[in-house]
């Protein structure tokens, strides 16, 4: 979890897009993990225009006032804005920022989720995983306290996540069981002669998903799951 925005010399991503932006079509970041394996992020990927089932579903829900959480090349923000909603793309990479205001999203916030202040939205729309940025059940713990202060009376996050139990021989569904939660990782990406610094990411499964959002007085309904273990969710 980081509450602070990328500097430009620790931000691949960002560097990468604005080159895919600008005509090198081959560029890719570098992705490293001790679980996963995601070698590349490549540009096409990140400026796609045709979206998965649960991008096009979780789109469709969205409404009212709607911030577009890591929004990085802007596609979301994007296919919603092209569709007359109002949408704000957030994004903690410098790089990202350039590239929504070169494709002209119109709304841009340079900051992370968790110091932002002084703003209410309808949607929390994080796809791409971006629940992923809590990077802990700590993590998701503070991110249902914060969400207080973000959400407009009746509002909603639409959130995707992958279940990695699948994985493990031992599924801890619950956390508790182990001393680690299965879906805690840790990511490096680089991207020619930058290398951002490692960061924590999350991915859950939708019980605990569920058991978290509860406990924090929040409601939490599955809107559509996948054979590989992808699903869509709303917290209300």
């Amino acid at each position: 979890m980081t509450g602070s925005v990328l500097l430009p010399d620790k931000d691949p991503l960002g560097a990468m897009l604005k080159d895919y932006y600008n005509g090198d079509k081959t560029a890719y970041v570098r992705v490293e993990s001790p679980v996963l394996d995601m070698s590349k992020m490549r540009g096409k990927t990140m400026f796609r225009d045709e979206f998965s089932d649960i991008e096009q579903t979780a789109l469709g829900v969205c409404r009212g006032r709607i911030l577009d959480v890591g929004a990085g090349s802007g596609c979301h923000s994007l296919a919603l804005q092209k569709a007359g909603a109002d949408v704000t793309a957030l994004d903690i990479s410098p790089g990202c920022m350039a590239v929504l205001e070169k494709r002209r999203v119109e709304q841009r916030i340079f900051s992370s989720l968790f110091s932002l202040e002084n703003q209410r939205f309808t949607t929390l729309l994080m796809l791409m995983n971006g629940i992923g940025i809590c990077g802990s059940i700590e993590g998701l713990n503070f991110f249902f306290q914060k969400i207080r202060s973000l959400l407009s009376r009746g509002g909603q996050v639409v959130v995707d996540s992958t279940d990695l139990s699948a994985m493990y021989t031992r599924q801890a569904l619950v956390p508790g069981e182990t001393d680690t939660y299965y879906g805690e990782t840790q990511f490096t990406m680089s991207y020619g002669n930058i290398c951002g610094d490692p960061f924590d990411w999350l991915y859950i499964d939708y019980a605990t998903l569920a058991f978290y959002a509860q406990f924090h007085g929040w409601q939490c309904e599955q809107v559509m799951t996948t054979k590989d273990k992808k699903f869509l969710a709303r917290i209300f």
